[in-house]
């Protein structure tokens, strides 16, 4: 299960208090406070928390189909009796820190809508969605003058199958010493283990429910029936035949809209889709799961749309061409969209092709690697309503800004902004909790080495336009051969440059030959290439760890390996 580190202020309360009273008049704080503490202060101050709050912010409703709460209500109530006659309170939060559920009353515990740092500064339910491991905050480290006297503890909730943080559970008492582990902390860490047990044993059962609806559309006849929840897809041999990939798509978005609209819209189908859908909504318990569309042919049908072409990004394998259609889909509604991968692989160039030929602008953090907080405020609140923002290198973000960043998304979530973002050393806090933000519509460019058969159609894109009556740039098998062997590691800009200089230094006529490629690339990789089933295999393992976190336990079990055998290919892999 989770665990936390011990807090060096922990073991030092009542000095931390006067610290804590200093920092808030402005004197100077004592060199012992912890660094973790004082910049947690800093935070609250950033965001305006006033110390004194006290009567707390109006918050937005409770989402009444939470499948958190429908997952966790029960565990709950029959968890809570274990709270015991003393003052303290259990509480559930989902993964923006609004509460859901409480249970409990206790003397200087005021009820609160939600735990955002933004809110209410300081406090362990932030820290552990932010850190997604148990986490303890005691007494005066919280920002909060009404917190001085609460010791609380709080656990992730994690979503069963891809890991995402879906909330935390918290129980908050009077001051315990501050020494941990805390009291309760064994009750918050089996709380979240039977909520997160009972989302795995409800994972399934909205799949069997649209399953059933769908054999009811079919009924064993030849019929064009397609069930759909935006995730997966059924489709019977009459619809495979009637419906475009297009159609699916749209049908898909009706799928999506449905579960915030009652009664859902009619699907908007192609204006040459050939068919008509009529559409039966699939819910439990009152929530929408998805739905089921009965096809019927019209009496002219059109020829079948062609998916949609970016026209300026080459390639044709299926890595690259998944990537390019889910940023496509993704891009038709104005939310913001995170596009990440290794430096080189098209981030920018298919961005650009994204936001097509609206006034764009570009925010390059690697160019202004020291961009204020309040420049990056202002870019955000007038190109959010006026148009597009292109946000470069999130990576190279000061701490500040990508803080005013967060804020300014949970203000505008709507905002249309495409971020791009080369992982490499871990991210902080404040970076980790906007990659979370934007996992849902987040799209992972596949770099070269992993789709090495676009790299023929990439040399005819990059090579450039030759002089009248010069012919084209052309390259013999064996160095297409070598160039589809290297790995590449910048990518398609690596790519771009090796072409362009020889384009531009080459002296003899007719085809490139190996022999006047790059000594590294000429030569060839030290180390056997990989078969397609290993790439495929690398590919899930990353992806798998990058939905966790980096936490190569949870990885390996949501594999189903053991962790040596992560570890093993892993190295293989790097190799």
């Amino acid at each position: 299960m989770t665990t936390t580190e011990p807090s060096p202020a922990v073991h030092a309360l009542p000095p931390l208090g006067v610290a804590r009273e200093r920092f808030l008049s402005g004197r100077p704080v004592p060199e012992w406070v912890p660094e973790e503490v004082l910049a947690a202060w800093r935070r609250a101050r950033f965001f305006g928390v006033p110390h004194d709050l006290g009567e707390p912010a109006a918050a937005p409703p409770r989402p009444a189909d939470s499948p958190l709460l429908g997952a966790a209500r029960p565990v709950l109530e029959r968890i809570a009796p274990a709270l015991g006659p003393g003052p303290s309170v259990l509480l559930l939060t989902d993964a923006r820190l609004r509460v859901l559920w409480t249970s409990g009353v206790a003397p200087g515990l005021p009820p609160c809508p939600g735990l955002s740092e933004q809110e209410v500064g300081h406090n362990s339910a932030a820290l552990a969605l932010r850190d997604r491991r148990r986490a303890e905050v005691h007494g005066p480290e919280h920002f909060l003058d009404v917190w001085q006297d609460v010791s609380a503890v709080s656990v992730p909730v994690l979503a069963p199958k891809s890991g995402h943080a879906l909330g935390t559970l918290t129980v908050a008492c009077r001051l315990c010493g501050g020494r941990p582990p805390h009291p309760q902390a064994a009750l918050a860490e089996a709380a979240a283990t039977a909520v997160e047990a009972e989302l795995l044993a409800r994972a399934g059962r909205p799949e069997q429910l649209l399953l059933d609806a769908y054999l009811r559309a079919a009924r064993g006849e030849d019929r064009a029936v397609a069930a759909l929840d935006g995730r997966n897809r059924l489709l019977s041999a009459a619809a495979e035949r009637l419906a475009s990939e297009e159609v699916l798509r749209a049908l898909e978005r009706t799928a999506v809209t449905a579960r915030h609209s009652d009664p859902p819209p009619a699907p908007t189908l192609p204006e040459d889709a050939g068919c008509t859908a009529r559409i039966e909504v699939v819910r439990q318990d009152g929530a929408v799961l998805g739905i089921v569309a009965v096809l019927e042919a019209r009496t002219e049908t059109a020829p079948r749309p062609r998916p949609r072409a970016l026209p300026a990004l080459a390639g044709s394998s299926l890595p690259w061409r998944y990537a390019v259609e889910r940023a496509a889909d993704l891009a038709r509604s104005p939310e913001p969209m995170l596009l990440t991968g290794e430096r080189g692989t098209g981030k920018t160039a298919l961005a650009r092709e994204l936001l097509g030929r609206s006034p764009v602008k570009v925010v390059d953090a690697a160019e202004a690697g020291s961009l204020e907080a309040g420049s990056l405020e202002g870019d955000l609140v007038r190109w959010a309503a006026r148009g597009p923002l292109l946000l470069r290198h999130a990576e190279r973000l000061t701490q500040p800004a990508v803080a005013v960043l967060n804020s300014l998304l949970d203000a505008h979530p709507d905002a249309r902004l495409l971020i791009t973002h080369t992982p490499g050393t871990p991210p902080g806090p404040c970076l980790q909790r906007l990659l979370d933000k934007l996992a849902a519509r987040s799209v992972i460019l596949p770099p070269l080495r992993e789709r090495a058969e676009d790299i023929r159609e990439l040399l005819t894109a990059l090579a450039p336009r030759p002089a009248p009556g010069s012919p084209p740039l052309t390259w013999t098998l064996d160095a297409v051969r070598a160039l589809e062997q290297h790995p590449w590691p910048g990518n398609v800009t690596e790519l771009a440059h090796v072409v362009q200089a020889l384009a531009e230094h080459r002296r003899a006529s007719g085809p490139i030959r190996r022999a006047e490629l790059p000594d590294t690339v000429r030569e060839g990789p030290a180390v056997r290439p990989l078969s397609p089933m290993e790439h495929a295999e690398r590919a899930t393992i990353l992806e798998t760890l990058h939905r966790h976190g980096g936490n190569k336990s949870r990885a390996a079990a949501a594999l189903g390996i053991g962790r040596a055998t992560l570890y093993r290919k892993l190295r293989e892999y790097e190799g």
